[in-house]
């Protein structure tokens, strides 16, 4: 369900946002209106129920600091800040950076003029003292990745502080869906935000543009999309326990995962003509009708995993090198990941039961129950145990699937020759992966006029700075995997 308010003035929406908690903040977003204003959207949501408050105002006004009522709300100022040019009350220094700008050029912004002359440099945190070193990773990484930029400082072997920088190379994504005309062409786009997340990321597009355009899919294609969707979840989720134990000098669990992982991707090859599940999503109906023999080669490659990785899971979980470098590694608490207002696997394993399939339309349709695995000590370990676990649940799922397809009646699926959408604004979450993907577009003269994506990684990253502490820097290949974020999408 999705409720949109109107609010007259900053002071009111503030005063309608101090009811939530941090974990229902969503995020703030900002949009150009004309030369003089801009329309800030703030996006909660709570118990299954978006709520989407807006104020219209001058973009030569500060907007509030929404950092006091739910601190990962800085973040979306900070972005706000580097893409418009519009500042909060308060404002502090920034953490993203758009090094191949001018500094006075907001890539956003082309109505009117940006509230500052010239974007401010990001200031790295200084900590002075003897024998404290500061380590820089720049944004060139050594591995074969986006860029990212982290700084150390460290004090003998005892991480101090991080300083995390993301966003390095503006790829424009966001605007291309509202300059793009062609749906086909923008539902090609949104596959490729983040490759590994291709269902995830196509069925929250395709989501928003079947309520603009009143379209409501089938069952059979709802449960198709949860197949799809699940499977995207096993393949992820073994490349990433199985780079965990290569982090700890067990490269041959790397190597089994990535066995048995290629042996799925080929069968999603041979039933769905994609490795990584591209043009599974179609606006109207599914892309692939499985047949029972699709059904056949996805249960045996089901039998296959299941064996392996329960032998490899064990393998990983009672090791005692791998136990010891996972074990109270990295921790994050349930106050502090609340705080953040923390997503997906990083909450789960610090024991937030938030997962986005509980309360999904689709899922609840074709009653296809999912209660989230928690966590228990906030640690990688955890979070590698929550990973596993995950897959075992998700193979669960693909097979009720596949049952109750193989059941269901057959619905006639009239192929639509034209998508008209309505005005109007409209939101849409999926579960993937790494969890919820969040996105926004309104719809103004039947055309997308605007469009906002969010990934979990966005507040994520954050957090990271506050893993790290008290651990060792050569344990940060642990951290990063354990809690496998996007660094392609933070350059949207």
């Amino acid at each position: 369900m999705l409720e949109i308010k109107k609010m007259d003035n900053f002071a009111s929406l503030v005063d309608a946002l101090a009811k939530y908690q941090t974990s229902e903040y969503v995020g703030s977003f900002l949009r150009e209106v004309d030369a003089k204003n801009d329309e800030f959207f703030v996006v909660v949501k709570k118990e299954g129920k978006t709520h989407v408050y807006f104020v219209i105002s001058d973009n030569q006004v500060a907007l509030p600091d929404l950092s006091k009522l739910f601190y990962a709300a800085h973040l979306y100022q900070n972005e706000i800040y580097d893409f418009y040019g519009r500042t909060t009350e308060n404002f502090a220094n920034h953490t993203l950076r758009l090094h191949t700008h001018p500094k006075d050029f907001f890539p956003l912004r082309k109505l009117g003029k940006s509230m500052v002359k010239e974007r401010q440099d990001f200031i790295f945190t200084q900590i002075n003292g003897e024998w404290l070193v500061e380590v820089p990773v720049w944004p060139i990484h050594a591995g074969i990745i986006p860029p990212g930029h982290f700084r150390f400082t460290v004090d003998g072997e005892d991480t101090l502080n991080l300083d995390t920088q993301m966003g390095w190379k503006h790829k424009g994504v966001e605007k291309y869906f509202y300059t793009e005309k062609d749906l086909n062409k923008l539902l090609s786009v949104s596959q490729d935000i983040a490759w590994d997340s291709a269902i995830a990321y196509a069925w929250t597009f395709a989501r928003l543009i079947e309520d603009a355009a009143g379209i409501k899919i089938s069952k059979t294609t709802g449960l198709n999309r949860i197949l799809a969707l699940e499977l995207e979840r096993i393949y992820n989720h073994m490349w990433t326990i199985g780079a965990l134990g290569n982090d700890v000098g067990q490269s041959f669990l790397l190597n089994w995962y990535l066995s048995i992982r290629e042996d799925l991707l080929e069968v999603q090859r041979e039933v769905f003509g994609s490795r990584t599940l591209k043009w599974v999503i179609n606006f109207w109906n599914s892309a692939k009708k499985l047949s029972k023999e699709d059904f056949g080669k996805i249960e045996n490659i089901l039998k296959q995993i299941e064996k392996r990785v329960k032998v490899l899971a064990y393998i990983e979980e009672y090791s005692s090198g791998v136990y010891d470098r996972f074990k109270d590694t990295w921790i994050v608490t349930l106050e502090t990941t609340s705080l953040h207002s923390g997503l997906g696997l990083w909450a789960k394993a610090s024991k937030l039961a938030m997962d986005e399939r509980v309360y999904d339309k689709d899922y609840l349709e074709n009653k296809v129950i999912v209660k989230p695995i928690l966590g228990i000590q906030w640690d990688s370990f955890d979070r590698f145990q929550v990973r596993a676990k995950e897959i075992f649940q998700s193979i669960a799922l693909v097979r009720e699937v596949m049952e109750k397809l193989s059941t269901a009646k057959t619905e006639k699926e009239e192929e639509l020759k034209e998508i008209k959408l309505k005005d109007w604004l409209y939101t849409s979450f999926v579960e993937g992966h790494r969890w919820e993907i969040f996105q926004m577009m309104l719809v103004e003269n039947g055309e997308i006029s605007y469009f906002k994506a969010k990934d979990p990684s966005f507040v994520n990253w954050t957090l990271i700075e506050y893993a790290v502490l008290k651990n060792i820097i050569a344990d940060f290949p642990i951290c990063n995997k354990s809690y496998d974020l996007s660094y392609s999408w933070t350059d949207m």
